[in-house]
């Protein structure tokens, strides 16, 4: 049970993995645009303008104008006042306002809808405006219901497999996640490539930006679900990895296929499918292999650069700390003398190697508690505080205690997590150096209780247990 809670809260967190955007700032990719006369559509230009360069306040002041001097459309054209009332609620929902914005973009909704078919395509914006502030807001079910809709009018005009339905699945998928659902949110990305295979066919260029996401998502999907778990979920993790994989490796043979077996092409999804096996764990031998592939296009390829040719060898590099292989720093120290050439270069350099980076396990914005500790009150904040040093190998030593407000148990689990985490150590002058007096303050949070609704676990609502989140993490597999 608490595996299955584990794997289901950090879906959560996979939400935010796989947004490009948040769902206010998508909101302003449905401002209306009707045809009016010029006065007023001089102010609608102005007013969008100010919108898509988060000018807010200015927008919202030109667009309550605009409702104001053509108040009397309301009657004599709903479906372009209803256009003009869903704009100004879409600039409150991007400016976070959300509300203000519902009943807004809810009230020029009817209005559009006095004049207009249930299934016009007229309602597409207004409805996604709706589910992205709904979403914003929290609502889940009433955002699921708007996507829903807007997918049911694509689906009457386009059919099942109508192309422009692909931006409302990712939508879907992510409400999946956040409703806790994660084999609703796998089986939408699947239909998605349905989709996408139907527009342009299996083997078309067309297909790459969607394969790259969705090797990336079916692979965060997979990194959820810890390795030592029952049978069920065990083998869930692998095909969810299995489909990561093969995505990339489509990517792979498209590009092969269309451009040759050394074009720079190959260097995105080779990375994928390197970082893939790596958060499998169990097949990381293959991200070796994938690496060893991209680097060695890049170095042949006459159209890269420094900075290419840089990247490859510290991409190389991170996967040799992650696997404790001694080859690490010879790999680093190739890619700091690469970037010596020029000021330019350097700069990039420093970005590199500067200061310590940590590769793997990733660093949590926020871990959970099951209660509040005795010695807070609600609202204080928690957290447990780290001193560390950083060996030339990338491993970490000498972690101190400096202070802490949460239970002893959670501050041993995360020293835990902290000694077993592998870092790209600094390099400075040519040389890779131990840094010391490093620190860590890693923010607590008391767990929220959730119904269950994955079948099989109705009713579970323990908090994520942190030994488990260990066993994720685990660099040695």
């Amino acid at each position: 049970m608490q595996f299955l809670t584990l794997a289901r809260f950090l879906c959560l967190l996979l939400v935010g993995i796989s947004s490009l955007a948040s769902a206010e700032e998508r909101a302003l990719d449905h401002l209306y645009s009707p045809a009016m006369e010029e006065k007023p559509q001089l102010l609608l230009d102005r007013i969008l303008t100010h919108a898509r360069n988060s000018e807010y306040d200015y927008a919202l002041t030109l667009s309550q104008s605009l409702l104001d001097k053509v108040d009397p459309m309301r009657r004599a054209a709903p479906g372009v006042y209803g256009q003009l009332l869903v704009n100004h609620g879409i600039i409150q929902s991007a400016d976070g306002e959300y509300k203000l914005s519902l009943p807004l973009i809810e009230s020029g909704l009817a209005l559009m809808e006095q004049r207009a078919n249930p299934f016009s395509p007229s309602l597409v914006n207004a409805l996604m405006a709706r589910g992205l502030t709904m979403f914003a807001a929290d609502d889940m079910e009433g955002a699921e219901d708007s996507f829903h809709r807007v997918q049911h009018i694509m689906h009457r005009h386009g059919g099942v497999y109508a192309e422009d339905q692909i931006p409302v699945i990712d939508w879907l998928t992510k409400t999946s996640l956040k409703r806790g659902e994660p084999v609703d949110a796998d089986r939408l990305q699947r239909f998605s490539l349905r989709v996408a295979e139907n527009a342009y066919g299996p083997d078309s260029i067309e297909l790459l930006p969607l394969l790259d996401r969705l090797g990336g998502y079916f692979a965060s999907r997979g990194s959820t679900i810890p390795p030592m778990v029952g049978t069920e979920l065990r083998l869930q993790r692998d095909m969810l990895f299995k489909l990561a994989v093969n995505m990339y490796l489509r990517s792979v043979a498209i590009i092969e296929q269309n451009y040759g077996e050394n074009d720079l092409r190959l260097v995105q999804p080779l990375r994928g499918l390197a970082n893939a096996r790596m958060l499998q764990i169990t097949n990381r031998k293959y991200a070796e292999e994938a690496l060893e592939r991209s680097l060695a296009i890049v170095e042949s390829n006459p159209e890269s650069d420094l900075s290419d040719r840089a990247q490859a060898l510290v991409d190389l590099g991170d996967l040799y700390v992650i696997t404790s292989d001694t080859r690490a720093g010879e790999t680093y120290l190739n890619a700091w003398h690469m970037l010596q050439e020029s000021p330019e270069t350097q700069e990039i350099a420093n970005l590199y190697f500067s200061t310590p980076l940590r590769l793997f396990p990733r660093e949590s914005p926020m871990l959970y508690i099951d209660r509040q500790p005795d010695n807070t009150e609600a609202g204080d904040p928690l957290f447990v505080e780290l001193a560390y040093n950083v060996t030339i190998s990338g491993k970490v030593s000498s972690i101190r205690l400096i202070d802490k407000n949460v239970p002893n148990d959670h501050a041993r689990v995360l020293r835990h997590k902290l000694k077993t985490s592998r870092y790209r150590p600094r390099i400075s002058e040519g040389e890779i150096l131990e840094t010391e007096d490093l620190s860590l303050r890693q923010p607590y949070q008391v767990f929220r209780r959730f119904a269950s609704t994955t079948t099989g676990d109705a009713g579970d609502n323990t908090a994520p247990n942190s030994d488990a989140i260990d066993e994720v993490d685990s660099p040695d597999g």
